[in-house]
C-alpha cells in the first residue's frame, strides 16, 4: 500500500521529468494498480530506477518490475555474504559478516532453516536453497520482523500398506562399506537393540568414505553432544572442499586440535644395544 502523498509526489515526479502529463483517470487506474503490489519504499527505488535508466513515460507495470529487480539484485548480494558467513567456522566473524544485511535477508535466512543448513549443504541443495531465499526476500515487507505461523495442514488418516511376503533380503555384498554400515545399524535397531557410541561414531565418518583410526575415535567419543554436533558441521563443509585440504585425517585434526601421541621408545638407545650384542657375536 502506497501513502497518497508518496503516491502523487512520485507520479508529479515522472510527469515533470518524461514532460508527460497523465490524465485522473489514468492516474485513478495507476494508483489502484501500483497499491496491490507495492509500498511507498518499493514504489520510491521503481521511480528512480525509471528516471536512472528509461528514456519515456514508463507503464504501471514497469514499475512493478522495477521494484521486483531491484529487491532480486539486493537478495543475490545478501546471498553471497551468507554464503561467505556459511565458510567461517568463527562465530563471532559470522555475527560480523550478516549484521549489516537488512532485517528482510534475516527472516529469508530464517525461514530456510538459518545458516547451519547453508554449511551443510551440497551444490544441489544450495541452488534451492538459494530459490526460496529471494523468493520469500523478495516477498518480505522491510518492517516485518516474523513470519506469520503456517495453517495447520489437515490431518488424514494414514494407509497401512501390507509388506510383500516374498520380499527378498538385501544383498550386503553388494553395497559400499558406509552404506553397509548403516543397512547394520537400522538391522539392530529394527530389533530393539542399540549400537554403542563408537560405533555410532565409526558409522558418522564412514559416510564420508574414512574410516577413522582407533586414537582420532577415541578423542572425539569423548566430546560432548554440542561439541561433536559443531564438530561435525565444520567437517562436513571442509570435506566438501576437498581440494583445500590433504586427507580426511589432516581435516580432523585441524578442526579438533587433535595431535598425535608422541612415542616414548628411545630408538637411539635400542639401536646402540643391537649394536653392543652384534660386537659380542663370535664367528
Amino acid at each position: 500500500m502506497i501513502t497518497q502523498s508518496k503516491f502523487e509526489k512520485g507520479i508529479s515526479i515522472l510527469q515533470t521529468h518524461f514532460n508527460r502529463e497523465l490524465c485522473p483517470e489514468a492516474i485513478a487506474i495507476w494508483s489502484e494498480y501500483l497499491n496491490e503490489h507495492l509500498d511507498d519504499q518499493e514504489f520510491t527505488c521503481a521511480v528512480k530506477e525509471a528516471i536512472l535508466t528509461l528514456d519515456f513515460f514508463p507503464s504501471a507495470k514497469k514499475l512493478v518490475e522495477f521494484a521486483t529487480a531491484s529487491y532480486e539484485v539486493q537478495a543475490i548480494a545478501d546471498w553471497r555474504m551468507i554464503i561467505k558467513a556459511a565458510k567461517s567456522s568463527n562465530e563471532q566473524w559470522q555475527l560480523e559478516i550478516l549484521q549489516p544485511l537488512k532485517e528482510r535477508a534475516h527472516v529469508a535466512l530464517k525461514t530456510i532453516g538459518g545458516l547451519q543448513p547453508v554449511a551443510m549443504a551440497e551444490e544441489w541443495q544450495l541452488h534451492r536453497l538459494e530459490k526460496q531465499f529471494i523468493t520469500v526476500y523478495c516477498a518480505t515487507h522491510d518492517n516485518i520482523k516474523f513470519l506469520p505461523p503456517s495453517p495447520p495442514s489437515k490431518q488424514y488418516p494414514l494407509e497401512v500398506i501390507p509388506q510383500s511376503s516374498d520380499s527378498r533380503p538385501i544383498d550386503l555384498s553388494t553395497k559400499s562399506p558406509s552404506i553397509r554400515r548403516v543397512l547394520e545399524t537400522l538391522s539392530l535397531r529394527s530389533n530393539g537393540l542399540d549400537i554403542s557410541p563408537e560405533q555410532a561414531c565409526l558409522n558418522a565418518f564412514a559416510r564420508y568414505d574414512w574410516q577413522i583410526d582407533s586414537g582420532r575415535l577415541d578423542y572425539f567419543v569423548q566430546l560432548d553432544k554440542d561439541a561433536k554436533q559443531q564438530f561435525m558441521t565444520k567437517f562436513s563443509f571442509a570435506m566438501r572442499n576437498k581440494s583445500l585440504w590433504r586427507s580426511a585425517t589432516s581435516v580432523f585434526d585441524e578442526i579438533s586440535g587433535y595431535q598425535v601421541p608422541t612415542s616414548q621408545i628411545d630408538a637411539k638407545a635400542i639401536a646402540r644395544e643391537w649394536l653392543a650384542q652384534d660386537e659380542d657375536v663370535e664367528f
